[in-house]
């Protein structure tokens, strides 16, 4: 299971899916993949691959509404818990997975009619993991801000980092991202954690700026396997900056009360 040559050949397929088209993703989850995906997932005697088998499963799923009808069958009820407690129990391995789902439900939901009109038999409301981020988006959040430091990050899990500003991107565009923030904050007042969670994303948000000031080429990446323009990017950093230091935390707080 966990055969280095597995690895390789899930990295080649996760490139082609990269730079495939729709047709492709279905040929692909309908062979058996999206199926076995899963279950390597919830396999534990597969542990050295989890990260490859996430990283694949959310390329093969990503923006793709014909996948994701298919992924929410196939977390019926007696898989659906036991996948998401390894999702929310990995979230270095998983992080990148969770991000394609987002940025899928966010593109999904302005064409919905549109995608109805033309037979696509996906449907929001009765969503497994649409339902999931509803009701569980704030802890996902809070624990991707502490998941890993500024001592710890490295080319390799700074996809935490992005994930955590890909929820607060959307966040801000749905006027949602005080209400976070806030909610977060008082998440470390009541639990005598203050600045704990909070004060160590705002230090991840900066090594994020200075990481990609002179990295153009994994900017490149990011807005390309994201579908958010850099600048975007960028200007959450720059509002993260702000919002996260301890007087503006301050502020904000004094202001509700």
């Amino acid at each position: 299971p966990d055969s280095t040559y597995r690895f390789w050949l899930a990295s080649g397929v996760e490139a082609f899916l990269r730079g495939s088209d729709y047709r492709s993703q279905v040929l692909l989850a309908r062979s058996g993949m999206l199926r076995h995906l899963v279950e390597g997932v919830l396999n534990t005697q597969c542990s050295g691959n989890l990260q490859t088998n996430f990283d694949l499963l959310g390329e093969l799923v990503k923006g793709n509404p014909e996948v994701f009808a298919m992924f929410n069958e196939v977390l019926d009820h007696r898989v659906y818990s036991r996948f998401m407690h390894v999702v929310t129990s990995n979230l270095v391995d998983s992080n990148v997975f969770i991000r394609s789902v987002l940025l899928s439900l966010e593109y999904f939901a302005p064409r919905m009619a549109k995608l109805k009109a033309l037979g696509c038999r996906y449907d929001m409301e009765t969503c497994k993991m649409r339902s999931f981020l509803q009701h569980n988006t704030l802890r996902l959040l809070r624990d991707l801000m502490t998941v890993i430091s500024v001592d710890e990050v490295n080319q390799e899990n700074v996809c935490c980092l992005n994930t955590a500003l890909g929820f607060c991107i959307f966040a801000q565009t749905h006027n949602q991202l005080e209400a976070y923030i806030g909610g977060i904050r008082q998440w470390e007042v009541d639990n005598g954690k203050e600045g704990e969670v909070l004060g160590n994303f705002l230090s991840l948000v900066q090594f994020w700026r200075q990481y990609y000031q002179y990295r153009g080429k994994d900017g490149f990446s990011l807005e390309v396997s994201s579908g958010i323009p850099y600048c975007e990017w960028r200007a959450i950093v720059n509002t993260l900056s702000d919002m996260l230091q301890p007087a503006a935390l301050m502020a904000a707080q004094q202001a509700l009360e």
